[in-house]
């Protein structure tokens, strides 16, 4: 997430190394030690900055969150009738409406904390072979409420005989369900036939895995833009869904991590495909 093209130190020390490289006279080179030094001093101010900038945020998602499950708690008791007696319509929506902003407001929360661990480069993978298969039940659980509150069907196809995938399972979950998020968000309430498929390819072993959804579909310019943070399209349907933009910069860097990249195709009215692909072991 830090490895950009226009970022100015990696810039000066590709300039350094070049003016090296041409320059051969003695009288230049206390020259070049001097920028030497001060790049390692910007280096390591930087490396200070960003080492407080990812504690500080690290800080204000754990205390926030040890309020927001309290919240979460009392809502989930207070929607069991067999712990304070049952409550009336206009009570239960109550609940209800406290209970999913407390679910938004984590789903913020773990996108944000993400975003800076992905920034830092401090995100690790931890591998395991697993068949994908197994992470069905887990996808299918993480989205079975957001689904019925929009109306929507998900409809989950796996092909037989994958091969084996070796990657984080849980960071994979997490990319599934992000983009499932998004399809769900922006997919008129009601309306919606999502399909997420795990299919082989034409290269050996590898396993593609699929989003797709009937929804609004984007133009080619917004299609351009994901990734970018805090990005949102200009529709009505975007504009009035609560929203950060943070989602698919997030499901982007994980897939980097695992050495893949995301692939969409879409267009207004006919709805988007999310694709990536993995490396399977056979």
């Amino acid at each position: 997430m830090t490895d950009r093209a226009d970022d100015p130190l990696a810039a000066a020390r590709r300039l350094l190394a070049e003016l090296r490289a041409q320059t051969t006279e003695v009288a230049h080179q206390p020259a070049l030690e001097r920028l030497d030094d001060l790049l390692q001093q910007a280096e390591a101010q930087r490396a200070a900055q960003t080492d407080q900038h990812v504690k500080f945020v690290s800080m204000i998602v754990h205390e926030l969150r040890k309020p927001m499950t309290s919240i979460r708690g009392y809502a989930d008791m207070l929607a069991k009738p067999n712990v304070i007696g049952a409550l009336n319509p206009m009570q239960q929506n109550f609940v209800e409406t406290i209970r999913n902003n407390v679910v938004r407001m984590d789903w913020l929360l773990s996108d944000l904390s993400d975003i800076n661990k992905l920034s830092a480069n401090r995100l690790r993978l931890e591998p395991k072979m697993l068949a994908f298969e197994s992470l069905r039940p887990e996808i299918e659980a993480a989205v079975a409420g957001l689904l019925a509150e929009y109306g929507h069907t998900l409809t989950v196809e796996i092909a037989p005989e994958l091969p084996t995938l070796n990657t984080d399972p849980r960071q994979l979950v997490r990319v599934i369900v992000l983009l499932l998020r998004n399809a769900i968000f922006y997919t008129p309430k009601g309306t919606g036939q999502l399909v997420l498929k795990a299919t082989t390819t034409e290269n050996a072993g590898e396993v593609r895995i699929s989003i797709r959804d009937n929804g609004i579909g984007m133009r080619a310019e917004d299609v351009a833009r994901l990734g970018e943070l805090f990005f949102r399209a200009d529709h009505e349907l975007v504009t009035n869904t609560r929203g950060y933009g943070l989602g698919i910069p997030v499901a982007k860097g994980l897939l980097a991590l695992m050495g893949s990249q995301l692939e969409v195709e879409s267009a207004p009215g006919q709805g988007s495909t999310f694709s990536f692909r993995l490396q399977g072991i056979r």
